[in-house]
This record gives structure tokens, sequence and C-alpha cells, in this order.
């Protein structure tokens, strides 16, 4: 689990791959800027299986609870650090942070 104020910070000071899972209506209505965008409900285990190879890998969704089942298989495949943003985008924004559109 990952704040939305850590990431904020983390954002600015390292490589990051930032994955979002909601679905593309959702998506287009505002992430957080570099977010790559992986609907849970296309991802296929083969994509599961590359996400765990990436480093420095947090995922977030609406509230959490998407982010949160993804993170919990990733863990399940042995990916041993996986961030799930705290609260979603909607505690994201709830912190005032950016989004893109």
């Amino acid at each position: 689990m990952i704040s939305p104020l850590q990431l904020y910070a983390k954002l600015s000071q390292e490589s990051v791959t930032l994955v979002d899972v909601r679905e593309l209506s959702e998506y287009n209505q505002g992430h957080i800027t570099g977010a790559v965008l992986k609907p849970t409900s296309l991802l296929t285990t083969q994509e599961l299986h590359n996400l765990a190879q990436q480093d420095n890998l947090i995922i977030y969704c609406r509230s959490g609870k998407r982010s949160g089942d993804v993170a919990q298989k990733l863990i399940a495949m042995g990916k041993n650090f996986v961030f799930d943003l705290e609260g979603g985008i909607l505690g994201w924004q709830s912190h005032h942070l950016p989004v893109e559109l």
C-alpha cells in the first residue's frame, strides 16, 4: 500500500510503472499522469506475468478494490514489490493532486 502523498513524492524522484486498472471510460474522466491503462476486465494471465516483471510497480483503480485484487494476484505469482494506491484515484483527488484528462 502507498498513500497518495507518498506516490506524489515518488513520481518526482523515481521511475515507476503506474498502472490504472479501471475501465477506459473511467480513465478518460481523469487519470494520474503517466499511468498506463490495463482494465481488469481485459487483463490476461500473460499480461499479469508481464506486469510482474516491472520494477517499482504501482497499481490503482477508483477506490482500491480492483487494484487490491490485481496486487494480490501479482503477489501470488511471486511479485514481492507491488504497491496499491491507498484509496485509489478518489484518495488521490481528495488530496487535490493533479489528474490528466
